[in-house]
């Protein structure tokens, strides 16, 4: 089985800038979510949520983008929340501590795969 290509693919979610992470974030991957993400939070009034339900992994470098942007966010005034995290990142969100970092929000209401 051939791995997901990771995709950044951007939404909304209760009003506001939603960034969808799909696939496995890696490495090679870090400078683009850094960048997609500085692009959505010029949008966004107070928070910006990173939906992972669709998210199969994410590792130290995708972690690094996503916890340097929560830092650059909450600077700002504003806050970068998780959304729906995948079974798989939410164990990583545990193993590495950064559940207690990051606000986790679950939303069952939200169909994996709808549009925005």
């Amino acid at each position: 089985m051939s791995p997901v290509a990771f995709q950044c693919v951007p939404a909304s979610y209760d009003n506001q800038p939603c960034l969808r992470l799909l696939g496995s974030a890696r490495n090679t991957d870090a400078d683009a979510l850094t960048a997609r993400i500085d692009e959505l939070s010029k949008q966004v009034t107070s928070v910006l949520y990173v939906d992972l339900s669709q998210t199969r992994l994410l590792d130290s470098a995708a972690l690094g983008a996503i916890v340097f942007q929560h830092n650059r966010l909450r600077s700002e005034g504003k806050k970068l929340v998780a959304l729906n995290p995948s079974p798989t990142c939410r164990h990583i969100l545990q193993i590495t501590a950064l559940n207690r970092v990051l606000e986790i929000v679950d939303d069952e209401a939200i169909v994996v795969g709808a549009p925005a």
